[in-house]
């Protein structure tokens, strides 16, 4: 095994790793403290809850987790220097959605008035979306963009998620356009206010004891989300989600 000798005791493979890690961490993305489109329209409300709270993450992933992350943005970038080039697209502009809430169109098309975000993901994801379509979750992303969008006083038409693999060719790229709905950005607005009124009647942060009135919708991808803790007892230490008895 190689060791490198920048770093005593560490292989090559760690120390690259420790870099890259490192890196991921310090991104903009990585640290956003107010809660995001891509977050809104999760089906669970106590996660959404512990995210507007600021609460600990005791399921954030260490080490290499943001790997994913950070393809990702690398492939945003490359494909923002490819379309800026082309006049019929604006790439990466922030939109503001109200006060508090902005986001980021990956890319618009001017002429057919098209809000597309980019998902990139591996073989699997991509099948599951092909036989499943869009997530709920999903779908409220890419409309609040397109509502954020609309703001600016950009005809939008159309709103498209763009599946792309991280492996394979761009033969497999699944796209799914639906027509912009106004009232689906509002409604995942409305329900964030709600959500916001519940914690101001509820106060789990003098009495932690609240929680249990904060609702869960818990699934198999519960061990996913960075409030998860199997078996906790505690909500205000972490949500127990699919193992909770």
């Amino acid at each position: 095994m190689f060791v490198s000798p920048h770093a005593p005791g560490k292989s090559l493979g760690d120390e690259l790793a420790e870099i890259i890690t490192k890196a991921g961490t310090w991104t903009p993305r990585s640290k956003q403290v107010y809660i995001g489109p891509s977050e809104i329209g999760h089906e669970c409300t106590r996660r959404i809850a512990y995210k507007l709270l600021d609460w600990d993450k005791p399921n954030e992933m260490p080490g290499g987790g943001n790997w994913a992350a950070q393809v990702g943005t690398a492939i945003h970038t490359h494909l923002a220097d490819i379309f800026a080039k082309l006049e019929d697209y604006e790439v990466e502009q922030k939109v503001q959605i109200r006060a508090n809430l902005s986001g980021t169109v990956d890319l618009f098309d001017k002429r057919r008035g098209i809000v597309m975000d980019w998902k990139t993901t591996g073989s699997s994801g991509l099948e599951k979306r092909r036989k499943e379509g869009a997530t709920q979750q999903q779908l409220v992303q890419v409309q609040l963009y397109g509502y954020g969008k609309a703001q600016t006083g950009a005809e939008v038409n159309k709103v498209a998620l763009i599946y792309l693999p991280t492996s394979g060719t761009l033969d497999e790229m699944h796209v799914e356009l639906h027509d912009y709905d106004e009232s689906v950005a509002i409604k995942a607005l409305e329900r964030l206010d709600n959500v916001y009124s519940l914690l101001a009647t509820v106060d789990v942060e003098k009495s932690p004891d609240l929680w249990q009135m904060i609702p869960a919708s818990a699934d198999r991808l519960c061990n996913y989300c960075p409030y998860f803790q199997p078996f906790s007892k505690d909500l205000s230490k972490a949500c127990a989600g699919d193992t909770q008895a």
